[in-house]
């Protein structure tokens, strides 16, 4: 974890389910893994990829199972907050079984969401 960072940490193994891409209004494109806990009650969680992390994409395919440290955050705009997981460091911890490619989610701009 980065030593100036303050606040809630996180870190968790899941299995990478899908790779959504998200393009901001300024052409920025902003990864999110969406990986899938085990257990009794399977949770679907969306981690973010920021940075020099979204290099190593190539690396991650689905259905393999993802070791991920990150920080939990959120921003308010216009009265409400919108929560987000941000990875700093992604491990692929085994290969998976996927029979098909990974899955690329392409997201369009919208308004309502401010970042």
């Amino acid at each position: 974890m980065d030593d100036t960072y303050q606040g809630f940490e996180f870190e968790g193994n899941g299995t990478l389910e899908k790779i959504e891409t998200f393009t901001t209004k300024n052409g920025k494109e902003i990864l999110t893994l969406i990986v899938r806990t085990g257990g009794q009650y399977p949770q679907l969680v969306p981690v973010k990829i920021l940075g020099r992390l979204a290099g190593e994409a190539g690396e991650w395919k689905v259905g393999n199972e993802l070791r991920i440290k990150g920080r939990l955050g959120g921003r308010d705009w216009n009265g409400k907050v919108y929560g987000e997981n941000v990875a700093s460091s992604v491990a692929v911890l085994s290969k998976g079984s996927a029979k098909k490619e990974p899955e690329q989610g392409k997201l369009g701009n919208d308004d309502n969401v401010p970042f």
